[in-house]
């Protein structure tokens, strides 16, 4: 039995579409391309409102295009796209563009998401094409959030709080990692979410998120924050291992929440009994330090003169910048990220990011500190770019929390 509308969710605006086809068009004529192909799940998503197996051709001028090989009928009820065609394979791009009297001989492409192979196949395709990188410019149209969006990660910074304020009745001594990881686990899905959060730097899906009790907030980790966690084995080095909770170690606690495909990144800090005084003087440093780069998150603030001002004011003045942003080779040289569709958008708060702010941007900061012998304190929150700096996204205390 089929339905007029999905059986849960909401449906993106056939409008809020339209704006972002006519942003894309806007820099694709800058670049004097005849049009965008987009292949990649996300922005596949922001462009259509669904995420199907097929691609978008986005024209300089006109509507845009939705190449469907599975499932046609399916995009048909998600998208408020009018042109929907099915495809059969990629040999069928040029006849189908040609007949709807469209050039396709410069195109632009995300190469940050595009296999080797995916791209031979398309070079193969469009015999005739040259193709440009537009991956910066796709991000940059994501970094600025309309309405829209903003409402729906506002959504998702509340339904976070109700996840972090279960937190300290779960916590009990000698629970592992993983029974801790495993009850927020079933808490964000209680609340309508799936628990798996999406990078665009790698393409990766992180389940959950860290969940670190004390030393194991130390661990080495390929992840690209600060956060270590040693996972169940060296197979599965996410949510958190076997180590047993004990009384007054930090509890690091660092996941995102979707709603409606949209994150907030949250991390929180916890302890059964009071934490050492050392853990509790470094948590508050990075409070501060996050207040510091909240008010900078202004339109027209550089993000490199924010990191190399709130560095130089809190981190390097203060000695404060061993095992800052992650313990040993955990450390990064970021103090924040955009977010999103994905956990880790553009723009992020580091030394080679010039672009300036614009209104509507969403950063998550997340000053953190190693701590050797007691692991990892810090805090993460959800901010959106006003001319008042950073409005907070994610509510709820920052302090470390003595259950």
């Amino acid at each position: 039995m089929h339905t007029d509308v999905p059986l849960s969710g909401q449906l993106v605006p056939a409008e809020e579409i339209a704006r972002r086809v006519v942003r894309l068009q806007h820099g694709l004529e800058e670049k004097s391309l005849d049009g965008a192909l987009i292949l990649d799940p996300l922005n596949m998503y922001y462009y259509t409102g669904t995420i199907q197996q097929g691609l978008v051709f986005v024209p300089t001028a006109g509507e845009a295009i939705f190449l469907v090989r599975r499932s046609y009928e399916r995009a048909r009820l998600e998208s408020p796209l009018l042109k929907i065609l099915p495809l059969k394979g990629f040999s069928q791009l040029p006849v189908i563009l040609a007949d709807l009297g469209l050039a396709a001989t410069a195109l632009g492409v995300a190469e940050a998401h595009l296999s080797v192979a995916l791209f031979r196949t398309l070079a193969k395709t469009f015999a005739q094409a040259v193709f440009t990188d537009i991956s910066d410019s796709l991000s940059l149209i994501r970094a600025v959030k309309s309405e829209y969006e903003v409402d729906l990660i506002r959504t998702a910074g509340l339904l976070h709080q109700q996840v972090y304020d279960a937190i300290p009745a779960m916590l009990r001594p000698g629970m592992t990692e993983w029974e801790l990881g495993s009850k927020i686990q079933q808490q964000v899905m209680a609340l309508g979410y799936s628990g798996i959060t999406r990078f665009v730097a790698s393409g990766a899906e992180l389940f959950l998120g860290v969940v670190s009790f004390g030393e194991s907030g130390n661990y080495p980790t390929a992840s690209v924050g600060p956060g270590g966690q040693m996972g169940l084995s060296p197979a599965f080095p996410l949510v958190g291992g076997r180590r047993r909770l004990g009384r007054g170690e930090p509890i690091f606690i660092d996941a995102g929440f979707g709603y409606e495909g949209y994150f907030t990144d949250k991390t929180r800090i916890f302890s059964l009994g009071p934490p050492p005084a050392a853990a509790l003087a470094a948590h508050q440093l990075c409070l501060d330090i996050q207040e510091a780069a909240r008010s900078r998150l202004k339109p027209g603030a550089v993000p490199s003169q924010i990191y190399r001002e709130v560095q130089d004011e809190f981190v390097f003045a203060r000695g404060f910048a061993e095992h800052f942003m992650g313990f040993g080779s955990n450390q990064v040289s970021f103090l924040g990220h955009g977010i999103g569709l994905a956990i880790d958008e553009f723009p992020a708060i580091a030394g080679k990011i010039h672009t300036p702010l614009e209104a509507n941007m969403v950063i998550a900061l997340e000053p953190k500190k190693g701590l050797a012998g007691i692991g990892l304190v810090g805090v993460e929150n959800t901010y959106l770019v006003t001319a008042a700096g950073g409005e907070k996204l994610t509510p709820g205390t920052d302090h470390l929390i003595v259950v």
